[in-house]
């Protein structure tokens, strides 16, 4: 296991012993030792986690030294021991970003809780750092496989998004685009994911009752509130919550919800007394709140609140290359689940699932993959398969040799990859053709047409083996 690595450096023997004893554990390395004139060598050489450091004696003012402390170790914590007891003194450090000042002598109980929420703050970045780092390299192995760029925009700004704890963020798209598991990546990609996750439908709780289950009631607020009851933001607190459907929100609830993201304070229904708690407000809906803002049935001030960091999901008919990928993390969901073993799809069945518009988007196409898997016997997900489960009057269309194309530069390459001279080749075959047939069968036009010389035209014919009248 990785020591955490405390360098003290500090010019009194005392307070080095001292050190060295008390922050001592099996899972640190201390290392005490007197400051050169110029710390920063050594200081870079054992990159610490953290610093713990006295700097009066030392030649370069703090803030010159704090400063390319941060250049050479942008993640290094440290705290300021100091005889100079003067608040501006501490100000300055904490301001040049200290985890902590402490004047001498040393008062070691808060000196060894302060180290101690340090490493912990130092834990925490490393642990989501690896998840984020995590995410970045095997988000193809699960849900989150996408070859559309349009989602690794969406996945990328959800990242940046987590980094922060407190940015709020609107995502916005259809019904079963997947709204909610963004939401759940952003909690789980930052510093709250330890802390609760609290998921709401507006939609789905009568108005009279949402801001009840919102901030909570007191006993007697209303009929049947026989006794107190917190809210889902007291259950969040720390964490995160998501706000779904946030369009159908009342009027009366936005302002409230309103108040409580200017103070971070809010009342239950019926009571007194503020009650302040710490929340990521993550809100969602799939109506398009800014034309509800201009129709005066959402407030704008509300709007801009939420809308800190959009992030808009496209439709899946809009990313089809991503259809194929979901398809196969869904059979590693639900082969073990029902003992089955769909491992590949048929050529009608990927064409049909290509060409399908997909109105109720990825819940759409899970429920189907889920129907099929149950219902069926693999190892191949088929044309037959499909067909009573898609909604609508949508039937199979004839594959044009222009369709198939689109539909392969939608889809990921397959293993066995792609004949790329030969679709060049049937692409020239078809623009010959066509240029052909709107000149005229004139040679002469049809060559013009495709911005090609005669004796251009006449060797990519022969290289393509097609056989024209020529009519000059």
């Amino acid at each position: 296991m990785l020591k955490d690595k405390i360098l003290v450096l500090d010019r009194q023997e005392a307070v080095r012993s001292l050190l060295a004893g008390s922050l001592a554990s099996e899972d640190r390395e201390v290392i005490c030792t007197a400051p050169a004139d110029d710390p920063m060598p050594e200081i870079v050489e054992q990159n610490p986690e953290l610093l713990i450091l006295d700097p009066v004696g030392l030649p370069r003012e703090l803030p010159e030294l704090l400063s390319d402390l941060k250049s050479a170790l942008p993640t290094l914590s440290f705290i300021i021991l100091s005889s100079i007891n003067d608040v501006n003194y501490a100000v300055d450090a904490m301001r040049l970003g200290a985890f902590d000042f402490l004047p001498k002598p040393i008062p070691l109980p808060r000196l060894l809780a302060s180290v101690e929420l340090a490493l912990q703050d130092k834990g925490l970045d490393r642990e989501l750092s690896e998840k984020r780092r995590l995410f970045k390299i095997s988000g193809d192995q699960d849900y989150y496989k996408s070859t559309s760029e349009s989602m690794s925009k969406v996945y990328d700004d959800s990242l940046m998004v987590a980094m922060s704890k407190d940015t709020t963020t609107l995502i916005t798209g259809e019904s079963g685009t997947g709204k909610e598991i963004i939401g759940q990546l952003i909690h789980g990609l930052s510093p709250r994911h330890k802390h609760p996750f609290m998921e709401l439908n507006c939609a789905a709780i009568p108005a009279e009752l949402l801001e009840s289950e919102i901030f909570g009631h007191e006993a007697g607020a209303f009929t049947d509130a026989k006794e107190s009851k917190p809210g889902l933001f007291e259950m969040a607190n720390k964490g995160s919550i998501l706000l779904d459907e946030i369009g159908e929100m009342s009027m009366n609830l936005q302002v409230k919800l309103l108040r409580f993201l200017e103070r971070k304070t809010f009342r239950r229904v019926g009571g007194t007394r503020d009650i302040e708690v710490d929340v990521r407000i993550i809100s969602a809906t799939n109506r398009d709140l800014k034309q509800m803002v201009k129709e005066k049935r959402f407030r704008e001030d509300l709007f801009y609140r939420l809308n800190v960091v959009p992030i808009k999901i496209p439709a899946l008919r809009d990313r089809r290359e991503d259809i194929l990928p979901l398809i196969g993390h869904f059979f590693k969901d639900f082969n073990p689940r029902f003992n089955k073993n769909f491992t590949r799809i048929g050529e009608r069945a990927r064409r049909q699932l290509m060409d399908y518009p997909w109105p109720g988007n990825i819940r759409e196409l899970r429920n189907v993959v889920e129907r099929v898997v149950l219902m069926e016997d693999g190892p191949e997900l088929t044309f037959e398969q499909l067909q009573p489960l898609l909604s609508g009057s949508w039937e199979e269309v004839p594959e044009t040799f222009a369709r198939r194309l689109m539909r392969q530069l939608e889809e990921p390459i397959p293993d066995d990859g792609v004949d790329l001279v030969n679709v060049v080749q049937e692409v020239e075959r078809s623009f010959i053709e066509k240029a052909f047939i709107q000149s005229g069968q004139n040679q002469s036009k049809a060559a013009e047409m495709l911005k090609l010389g005669r004796d251009k035209m006449r060797y990519r014919m022969k290289q393509l083996a097609i056989e024209k009248e020529s009519q000059i």
